[in-house]
């Protein structure tokens, strides 16, 4: 009997593993353990992408914030560059002062320390204790201590009070240029004149108080990142000129009860400012005290309807362009000018030369001569000599003054512009103008800094040095005939008082009514009285604008600002090394007589050969109470001439044509004379005279622009 046998390789179908077959139960355990795994595996993988992004992308971050929780920064004032005059003499520097910090955690007795530093640094008692209870690391009582408050904390030797070195800013002991210079303010920041529109150069970078602290927040160390100082700045400002104008500002400005005043002085082939002056002004390093009208820069900020020193684009635009030469006739018309609805009423001048005209400051004749202009090519002289738009002054909020374009002026802007009405000028414009006149007819920018370095001793670096604009307005030659007639003014005209001792001076007056703000219209008690000029006349080496606002009593500005500037011009002049002039004042001094030869270059200058008896012209008469001049012979003897009023450079000319002799004493003009006029006398006769800087100018008062009260046109002011 046989059995069956499986004679196949694969193993019986029937033969299986014991665990081939699995509960529910075990399937579900199999499950969660994937599900586990699965979790863990996007844990992982959670975790990996935050620690990359927090080490990779919030890397900075995070570091700060560690950084935060482990140390308490304090920044400190950095140090500041020094600001220095044209000859380095330190206007404003930083010096190291000493700031307090206490650490709260670290005092013994809060109350008490409060009581005593509160004491001796004249703080509030109550208000350290909320300090001293703060939860912070660190917190200020006191920043830039003087050196006595410093050394009596010291004394003190109190456990958590810290010192750490700060800057402070302080200005020369007799604070000069406050308006040029500025201020900061108690972080260091500048808040006017340079020290704010060169914040950025000057300021530096500011160092820091790193306190490192534990996990309690208690302080156990600290440093100090010292700061980097910032570039030093050079003026153009002088600082013995500067003085010496600024004191003579305030005197003449108190003297004359004005409500202000400023001084200009401008180097016109650079056009360096060596000066610049106004009154009111402030200590800068006491600017809690000032006031705003004491800090305001009122030769940038201000602007002012400059009257008759306006007529210096009018007459040389018209020489320039060949309107008018300086002996054209100009019929003034008896000093009567009708306009559209207006009538100008000036002094009765009838037929007279257009260099008589400006030596009498005829608005009739001003205003003549623009008409022929027209009004285009007067706006674009305007335009030329700098008027109406920024100078690039560096100082901060320079005004652009005020001009409406030609489209806009109305029927009587053409007879009020060309006399210094309708439009508005700061000082440093109508400086810069009559500079482009000295400069022989090119104008050139005016600025106050000459270069910007960094470092000091032999690692000196050049950042910026200054490279002025330039541009010519008017010819050589239309700049020299001026450049005569301005000198008419001073020594026959209404600039007398201006006349310098040692120099030949030129320049022009200016008194311009100002608008009553109550009324909108001119006042008549109001007004703004001016002088600019320059010296000496062949090679000019100083402009200057003296410009008193409102002054009391006497207002025009050949009697107010011509005086100021017959002071501070020579004293500058001789700072800067300008040998006087072989001319009769040079060297004259008051109360002291001195006899005078007739040199023929005297004569010579009185009558120039080109241009006839030129004594005789610039001395014809503008009144009846004015003799004819000309020399002539009474048979028995020679005429002495009337010369009261007259410089004594004209007084010397007039002698010589008549061969008299003088001896003077004083300064000034003639005021008195021996023999008196008329009287016959022998040839080479010694006359006598005294000079003196008070007597009323010969030319009288200039005239002014004078119509109906109105109100102010739209666009002046």
């Amino acid at each position: 009997m046989g059995e069956w046998v499986n004679q196949s390789d694969e193993p019986s179908s029937r033969t299986l593993p014991l665990n081939s077959f699995s509960t529910p139960k075990q399937e579900m355990t199999e499950r969660r353990i994937k599900t586990i795994r699965l979790l863990v595996v996007i844990w992982m993988l959670a975790i990996g992408a935050k620690l990359i992004y927090l080490q990779v992308f919030q890397h900075g971050k995070m570091s700060e914030r560690a950084e935060r929780q482990q140390q308490f920064k304090i920044d400190l004032t950095p140090d500041r560059g020094v600001i220095y005059d044209r000859n380095h003499n330190a206007l404003a520097r930083s010096i190291t002062v000493e700031s307090l910090y206490a650490a709260p955690a670290d005092l013994k007795n809060p109350e008490e320390v409060a009581r005593q530093l509160a004491e001796i640094l004249d703080l509030d008692r109550e208000q350290l204790i909320k300090r001293f209870q703060s939860d912070k690391t660190a917190v200020a009582v006191k920043r830039k201590l003087s050196e006595q408050e410093a050394a009596r904390v010291r004394e003190l030797n109190l456990p958590g009070l810290h010192f750490a070195k700060e800057m402070k800013r302080v200005y020369s002991n007799d604070p000069i240029a406050a308006h040029v210079v500025g201020f900061v303010d108690f972080d260091e920041k500048g808040q006017s004149g340079i020290e704010r529109s060169y914040e950025k150069e000057i300021s530096g970078q500011a160092g820091r108080l790193i306190v490192r602290v534990d996990a309690k927040r208690n302080p156990y160390d600290h440093a100090i990142e010292e700061s980097k100082p910032g570039a030093d700045i050079h003026l153009t400002i002088n600082s013995r000129i500067q003085r010496h104008v600024e004191k003579t500002l305030a005197h003449a400005v108190r003297q004359s009860g004005a409500r202000a005043g400023t001084i200009v002085m401008i180097r016109p082939a650079t056009g360096e400012i060596l000066a610049l002056a106004n009154y009111p002004s402030f200590d800068p390093n006491n600017v809690s005290v000032s006031t705003d009208e004491q800090r305001r820069n009122r030769a940038v900020e201000n602007v002012f309807e400059p009257g008759s020193i306006f007529k210096i684009v009018t007459y040389a635009a018209a020489l320039e362009e060949g309107e008018i030469r300086r002996n054209s006739p100009i019929d003034c018309g008896g000093g009567v000018i009708h306009l559209p609805g207006r009538v100008i009423h000036d002094r009765p001048y009838g037929s007279i030369t257009a260099a008589q005209a400006l030596i009498k400051s005829s608005n009739s004749a001003a205003i003549l001569i623009a008409r022929k202009l027209g009004k285009e090519r007067l706006a674009a002289y305007i335009e030329a000599f700098g008027f109406a738009r920024r100078t690039g002054i560096e100082l901060p909020s320079e005004s652009r003054g005020l001009l409406r374009p030609v489209s806009e002026w109305s029927q009587i802007s053409i007879g009020a512009i060309p006399i210094g009405y309708e439009i508005s000028v700061n000082a440093i414009q109508a400086t810069a103008a009559f500079a482009a006149i000295a400069n022989g007819g090119v104008w050139v920018q005016p600025h106050l800094i000459s270069r910007i370095t960094r470092g000091s001793g032999e690692e000196i670096e050049v950042i910026d040095e200054r490279k002025p604009e330039t541009r010519r307005v008017v010819s050589q030659q239309t700049a020299d005939t001026f450049k005569e007639m301005l000198e008419g003014v001073v020594l026959q005209g209404t600039g007398k008082l201006a006349q310098l001792g040692g120099y030949r001076a030129a320049g022009k007056t200016g008194t311009a009514e100002k608008l009553n703000p109550a009324t909108g219209r001119y006042s008549k008690i109001l007004h703004m009285a001016s002088f600019v000029g320059f010296a000496p006349v062949e090679n000019p080496e100083i402009v200057c604008i003296v410009s008193i606002d409102e002054p009391k009593g006497a207002r025009m500005g050949g009697d107010v600002a011509a005086p100021i500037f017959s002071k501070v011009v020579p004293e500058a002049l001789q700072i800067l090394g300008v040998p006087t002039e072989g001319n009769p004042e040079a060297g004259l001094a008051a109360g002291s007589f001195r006899r005078y030869e007739i040199l023929p270059e005297i004569i010579a200058d009185a009558n120039p050969p080109d241009e006839g008896n030129r004594a005789e012209e610039m001395h014809q008469t503008d009144a009846a109470n004015d003799q004819p001049l000309t020399a002539s012979n009474h048979g028995e003897g020679v005429a002495v001439p009337d010369l009261a009023g007259r410089s004594l450079r004209e007084a010397v000319a007039l002698l010589a044509n008549r061969k008299l002799k003088i001896k003077a004493a004083g300064d000034g003009i003639v005021s008195s004379q021996s023999p008196p006029p008329g009287t016959l006398v022998a040839p080479d006769t010694v006359c006598i005279v005294r000079l003196s800087k008070r007597i009323k100018t010969r030319a009288g008062p200039e005239s002014q622009f004078i119509s109906p009260p109105r109100k102010a046109a739209a666009g002046m002011k």
